[in-house]
């Protein structure tokens, strides 16, 4: 019996395979392709609906080609890679070698590398277009790059990413959807490669006030680095994080050209007079988080009857005054500050601008520090001139250790010659260097 049934259902099978075999056939065909074409999309589709996307706010104007630092690491490599000191580690070179006394590098690529379109990374696909230097691919994998001159920060310059046409880079996150305003981006999504990542998107706006309206319209459920947590700190209890950025420092540049302020000894009572602030204290224009930060240098920490002594030993004009040019951010500091100076003995007032003006004796200020110690534009006579030194300052035994620490490619011998640079700078003090700033980050608590 069950012999009968089996045979039974076994013709049946036979007798409708052959009478639709054109359809089954087209079926698997069909079913195959479907599948093939799933797999071939699974980083733009497949898996999309299983992503988490976070929704961003970011506070300033940026093209293309000049978005966030972080934003820019997220979908694509440099090179080279920095580590949180700022050291340099492999990026998409897995190493390379210097020689010819450092003016050439041959760097190794990484062979699995690829670009978000799928097509490999080549030698031929990277030049940095940096002036004078000239990128050669020997092979596929192995790249030449020759330098006019030594240059010790090389390394560091070859950690940006690297990008081909339409933001196409080699990194963890690919560029999903970007939308601009002229040339400049209002919108940009960035997707994961790869699972369990989160998706984002960013939100760009030109004040803080006009994310701020944006976190509390619902556009976006986190703003990040903005400068204050008070507007949103009872706004639907939110979560609020906060960071010191290492990579910026406020501080007090003197104008090293204004006869008052060329006598070293007024500087130097002036900088023990500052109070003492609560944020955490910058001594060096180097950043505290660098491979080549020291602590060991003159910290003027505030010290009155020092000051008073120091003041004292000026011969100073009894009507010479002071003006502190700040911005906005600053006014309270500026004041607590110009208080000090004026008990000090002489007079001291505040301006307030928009830009750095030619003319200022004292300036509050924020600058940005580089992710390399190279402070050559910051502090060399030459560059007073070009306006990256804004205080005009100029010290022989200064220009010597930038120009030296520049063509130095060993990171031991650079380290010590950036050590002795921040200890002359600081015993000159031609700037007061007082805290790196926070910023905060406010998210909205996800939905229970």
């Amino acid at each position: 019996m069950l012999f009968r049934r089996g045979r039974f259902f076994f013709w049946l099978v036979s007798e409708l395979t052959v009478k639709y075999r054109r359809a089954i056939t087209l079926g698997c065909i069909l079913g195959i392709g479907l599948a093939l074409i799933l797999t071939r999309i699974h980083p733009l589709a497949f898996f999309l609906s299983s992503v988490r996307v976070e929704r961003i706010g970011l506070v300033g104007e940026f093209t293309p080609t000049t978005l966030p630092a972080e934003i820019q690491r997220r979908i694509s490599v440099g090179l080279t890679r920095l580590s949180d000191d700022g050291s340099v580690i492999p990026g998409v070179a897995t190493r390379w070698e210097a020689t010819d006394s450092g003016k050439t590098y041959i760097f190794h690529l990484n062979p699995d590398m690829a670009w978000h379109d799928g097509k490999k990374l080549e030698a031929r696909d990277i030049n940095y277009n940096i002036r004078d230097v000239v990128f050669t691919p020997i092979d596929g994998a192995t790249l030449r790059v020759q330098l006019p001159a030594a240059y010790g920060p090389f390394e560091t310059v070859v950690s940006k990413p690297l990008f081909r046409r339409g933001l196409i880079g080699v990194g963890e996150y690919r560029v999903a959807a970007i939308r601009l305003k002229g040339d400049t981006v209002e919108y940009l999504k960035l997707m994961p490669v790869a699972l369990p990542n989160p998706g984002y998107e960013f939100r760009f706006y030109r004040t803080e006030a006009a994310a701020i309206l944006a976190y509390k319209l619902g556009d976006v459920d986190i703003l990040e680095g903005v400068s204050t947590k008070d507007p949103l700190a009872r706004w639907g209890n939110p979560l609020v994080t906060e960071r010191v950025s290492y990579h910026r420092i406020i501080g007090v540049f003197f104008n090293m050209r204004d006869s008052l302020l060329a006598e070293k000894p007024l500087r130097q009572a002036l900088a023990y007079s500052i109070p003492k602030l609560t944020e955490e204290r910058a001594v060096s224009p180097i950043s505290k988080t660098s491979w080549a930060y020291t602590d060991s240098v003159r910290a003027y920490e505030e010290d009155i009857p020092r000051a008073k002594k120091l003041f004292e030993s000026v011969k100073i004009a009894t009507n010479s005054s002071i003006t502190i040019t700040t911005f906005p951010s600053y006014i309270d500091l500026a004041q607590s500050i110009a208080g000090r100076w004026s008990s000090l003995g002489i007079t001291t007032a505040v301006r307030v601008e928009r830009s750095i003006p030619s003319d200022y004796q004292v300036i509050l200020t924020a600058i940005d520090i580089p992710p390399d110690p190279d402070q050559y534009a910051f502090w060399h006579s030459t560059q007073a001139s070009a306006k990256t030194n804004i205080t005009a300052y100029a010290n022989v035994k200064i220009d010597k250790l930038l120009e030296d620490a520049r063509q130095e490619s060993n990171p031991v011998k650079r380290k010590n010659l950036y050590v002795d640079f921040q200890k002359r700078l600081m015993e000159d003090v031609p700037a007061v260097f007082l805290y790196y700033p926070k910023t905060y980050t406010i998210s909205r608590h996800p939905a229970k």
